[in-house]
């Protein structure tokens, strides 16, 4: 049992160590509807975003759809928050190899998104041309007065950290 939890502790300590850093995380879900079309859905959430050591809201973002993998991205956000963000997609670029992206904007009259929030809803369809199951994509978010990115990384399926943390809860209790 204490190589159990002693376990739990070191990937629980792995996951802070990975994500500690970031001001941000953005996670997705894949649904598949056949014939290689499939749909992910974000969530992008600010946990705590620094810009000039000052706390900022997120108003754009960009995730990456790498060339080879992906083609015919379609924006499939719904109302009404597709109507408070500006949303485009650009395929991959098959001669130059360069990757798609779809970019979000936050309205002139959307504040985007505050720190401890997160807004979930995001979506892009597209063709899955890679075997199996598509995965993470690189994302970026990017203030929009500079043009420059200000934090990065990984969407990621959160979920299996959820799972992890109550069984370890659950461990824990069961123990005492």
């Amino acid at each position: 049992m204490r190589k159990v939890l002693f376990l739990g502790v070191i990937v629980c300590a792995w996951f802070t160590t990975c994500f500690a850093g970031s001001g941000t995380w953005v996670s997705y879900q894949a649904r598949e509807f056949g014939g290689g079309q499939w749909e992910y859905t974000y969530e992008v959430a600010n946990t705590g975003l620094l810009v000039n050591n000052q706390p900022a809201a997120i108003k754009e973002f960009t995730i990456w759809f790498d060339w080879g993998l992906y083609s015919n991205l379609v924006v499939t956000t719904a109302a009404p928050l597709s109507s408070a963000w500006d949303e485009i997609v650009w395929q991959p670029e098959p001669v130059l190899h360069d990757a798609g992206g779809y970019d979000a904007l936050a309205e002139l009259i959307n504040p985007g998104i505050a720190a401890g929030q997160s807004v979930k809803g995001f979506s892009v369809k597209f063709n899955w041309l890679g075997q199996g199951t598509p995965g993470s994509q690189r994302y970026e978010i990017i203030n929009p007065d500079t043009a420059q990115t200000i934090d990065a990384g990984d969407t990621i399926i959160p979920e299996p950290a959820t799972l992890l943390l109550l069984g370890l809860g659950g461990l824990l209790l069961r123990r005492k």
